[in-house]
């Protein structure tokens, strides 16, 4: 068969094969080489040329998932670019860090949580809204805990952009639940300053909600409240003013999945 033909293979087409090898195996580096520019040649009627060479350019293996150094990705062609936050990183934050809270007295405050969610709103058919990302551990939890008919739904605004400082507040994800003449019950993983939480309030409040009630897992306790004297309806634990991770609370986006509250080292 010649090769000027294409070749048919299952239903598909190949192109012919060529000679010259493939563009990203080889790259003409053409230089003139100075040196031979004054030799003389074994024929005296053979003009001298500068001589051109080809340089067979070596390709950077591709990275391997067992590379010692894993959050490293390699661009063909490129420096190599490092990722922020590594699990190696991120282990390092989990061994020095300090355990405020182990979970069993996180289930204990759990427990008690619901308690008394169940004697307030048993009776008023209430609407929860689990707050994204960090209420999710906590409404996970809290949920089973409940023992009357609660209607879940979520949402999602945050200010943090996982930076280890406040930013904006951002909506990402309002509310689609009808709430009018509706008890809306705000679930989250910690009151700070509090911004979140008030601007959801708002929210609910002026989208028809008769009452609007939160439930934190942990209040940090600080004088930096976006209003005074701030506090949640339901509150689990008290923790002193550090960076918090764990139970939903993150550290750059990583360890909400942590068992129990703890405090990143030195912060």
């Amino acid at each position: 068969m010649s090769n000027n033909k294409a070749i048919k293979h299952k239903g598909h087409k190949m192109r012919p094969s060529s000679s010259r090898p493939p563009l990203t195996r080889l790259a003409a580096i053409i230089t003139a080489t100075p040196a031979l520019t004054n030799a003389t040649t074994d024929s005296p009627d053979r003009g001298f040329l500068p001589i051109a060479t080809i340089t067979d350019l070596a390709i950077p293996p591709r990275p391997s998932l067992r590379s010692p150094h894993f959050g490293i990705i390699r661009r063909f062609g490129q420096d190599p670019i490092v990722m922020t936050d590594t699990v190696a990183e991120m282990n390092q934050v989990m061994a020095d860090a300090d355990c405020l809270v182990p979970e069993e007295q996180v289930h204990a405050a759990i427990d008690t949580m619901a308690s008394a969610i169940t004697d307030r709103l048993k009776d008023s058919n209430p609407l929860l809204f689990c707050v994204m990302n960090g209420g999710l551990i906590l409404t996970g939890q809290l949920l089973p805990r409940l023992k009357f008919p609660v209607q879940a739904e979520y949402l999602h605004a945050t200010r943090y952009r996982q930076e280890t400082t406040g930013g904006i507040l951002e909506w990402k994800l309002q509310p689609e639940a009808d709430m009018k003449g509706r008890t809306v019950l705000i679930v989250d993983d910690i009151l700070d300053e509090g911004t979140t939480l008030c601007a959801i309030a708002d929210y609910c409040l002026a989208h028809g909600a008769s009452e609007v009630l939160t439930a934190v897992l942990v209040d940090k306790e600080h004088d930096r409240k976006a209003r005074p004297g701030l506090k949640a309806d339901f509150t689990g634990l008290y923790v002193e003013d550090r960076f918090l991770f764990g139970y939903g609370m993150d550290y750059k986006g990583y360890w909400r999945n942590a068992p129990g509250i703890y405090a990143v080292k030195g912060l």
